[in-house]
């Protein structure tokens, strides 16, 4: 017999209708922003999550011109699941690990694919493709293969045939100045929202000033709230249990 509890399965929220393709591959999309296989998103239930199937996947991280406004759109849908759940306490706003090497001067650790092309300081007009060793972003290396004409799927497993010499391509996505001040720990539900407000609003001035937009080099890592002890085995013990230590006699009944 079929549990009636079990959760419901992921469905594709691309649209917000109902998705024609009967895809059994889902993809939570925007999970590396708050920290991917990180420990502490382990404990957020998968309802929280917002799922693409792979065809809806594809189609909006093609359209890099919208994808990084879906980001921040997506980021904020997230961030209110997290409220509606309860479970989350705050948010620790940071670098990711290749934004801190590249603004303490460690960028001897990417390798450059152009060589007339330099990654200083915090963000600039252009892009900048370079190799991380942080394997787990296909975001950036999903924008690689696009802009190389190189095809994309997320859900297919690499080439195993032949042994793996290069990090996967990775495109940097340096942090604004104004973005540094907002960095920190303990960050509630209303300021994250507004962080994210203010990045959609400045990815919006880039495009008018005639740059290209990106979702920068952050993660927002959500606080669980503690889970509380549970109080039944305390209580039943306390019942047979004398103020003498001595275990009262259980009448059945």
């Amino acid at each position: 017999m079929k549990n009636s509890e079990e959760p419901p399965q992921p469905r594709c929220q691309f649209s917000g209708e109902a998705c024609s393709t009967e895809s059994p591959h889902y993809r939570k999309v925007i999970s590396h922003i708050f920290g991917r296989n990180k420990r502490c998103t382990i404990g957020v239930p998968n309802f929280v999550w917002i799922y693409y199937c792979r065809k809806h996947y594809q189609r909006a991280r093609y359209r890099t011109g919208e994808w990084p406004f879906r980001q921040c759109d997506l980021a904020i849908d997230t961030i209110k699941n997290m409220r509606a759940w309860g479970g989350v306490e705050d948010f620790n706003l940071q670098l990711r690990r290749r934004e801190t090497q590249r603004s303490t001067g460690n960028e001897g650790q990417f390798e450059e694919d152009d060589s007339t092309v330099q990654s200083t300081g915090h963000e600039t007009g252009e892009s900048i493709v370079t190799h991380d060793a942080d394997a787990n972003d296909e975001d950036s290396s999903a924008e690689a293969a696009v802009k190389d004409g190189r095809g994309f799927n997320p859900d297919e497993p690499g080439e195993s045939s032949e042994p793996k010499k290069r990090s996967p391509r990775i495109i940097p996505r340096p942090v604004p100045d104004w973005l540094y001040s907002r960095i920190g720990n303990h960050k509630t539900f209303s300021q994250t929202l507004q962080v994210l407000r203010d990045l959609r609003q400045h990815l919006q001035q880039r495009i008018e000033n005639g740059y290209e937009a990106h979702f920068p080099d952050i993660e927002i890592l959500p606080n669980l709230r503690q889970r509380p002890p549970p109080l039944h085995t305390a209580a039943s013990k306390s019942r047979r249990v004398s103020s003498r230590g001595a275990v009262a006699k259980v009448v059945k009944k």
